[in-house]
């Protein structure tokens, strides 16, 4: 098995049933990126080893609790043991292996495509120690229907990170084409109240703020967080959720767009 640790930010375990072997493969990466991820999965020992807890392991695998991968971990962990590979602590040492550079497209060269991708354009919202927050995405996308969830992307920089990462719950509202002064409002005015200045929103309790004439709602609860190179991936759990058939307002090449229709031919 090995556990990879990419230059994005992202951690995963391939081959968690190979019990031949046990790294750690490492994408180049400015060092203190490097020694941080190494630090959320065990303890760096020198310039070429990790000490590694089982648990983690079993976590990352994903079959932790089966009866047939329990076996073959326990018989690697005994093997390891016994070539004097696991500590006093119960870990076990690993070997690192660096990545080679790769290509990677130029920041302006990735814009220019992700230009080039239609996509809805939705109201994020949640409810901060001040009050109302809120922030437009376009990157809001659908992950399961069992159980419901959705996710957004927010980059690191952005005033809803802190608010994101303390509290429970936000809403998604995707705009309609009626919704261009919402869109503008989120954009220009000052994190806050100000942003919610236009569009009849609804407000129950503690909740987030829901845009009542939204083409969709959904009130959800963040059920997974994740850095991943500049942004910070939010997963919610859709709780309940309205909708209605109208035209959305669409991102494209830097700017919001309408759908036309075209005629059958």
């Amino acid at each position: 098995m090995r556990i990879h640790l990419t230059d994005a930010g992202t951690i995963s375990l391939v081959e968690p049933s190979n019990f031949r072997a046990l790294d750690v493969l490492v994408d180049p990466q400015p060092e203190e990126q490097r020694l941080k991820a190494l630090r959320r999965i065990g303890a760096p020992e020198g310039e070429g080893h990790v000490r590694l807890s089982p648990d983690v392991l079993r976590f990352l695998s994903g079959h932790a609790g089966e009866a047939e991968w329990e076996a073959g971990f326990a018989a690697m962990l005994a093997y390891a043991a016994k070539a004097g590979w696991v500590d006093e602590a119960g870990r076990v040492r690993a070997h690192l292996t660096f990545g080679e550079a790769r290509g990677i497209v130029s920041s302006e060269d990735f814009r220019a495509a992700m230009r080039a991708l239609p996509a809805g354009i939705s109201a994020i919202t949640a409810k901060g120690p001040k009050g109302d927050c809120g922030m437009i995405v376009s990157s809001l996308t659908s992950i399961s229907a069992e159980p419901p969830m959705v996710g957004f992307f927010v980059h690191q920089s952005s005033s809803m990170v802190p608010v994101l990462r303390e509290q429970d719950a936000f809403a998604a509202n995707i705009l309609g084409q009626e919704h261009r002064a919402v869109l503008r409002g989120f954009m220009l005015a000052e994190q806050g109240e100000a942003r919610f200045a236009e569009g009849d929103w609804l407000r129950e309790g503690e909740g987030p703020a829901q845009l009542a004439d939204a083409l969709a709602r959904m009130e959800c609860d963040i059920v997974h967080r994740e850095q991943i190179g500049t942004h910070l991936l939010i997963v919610g759990r859709i709780r309940q959720s309205v909708s209605r058939e109208a035209s959305p307002i669409i991102n494209f090449n830097a700017g919001t767009r309408v759908l036309a229709e075209v005629a059958a031919e």
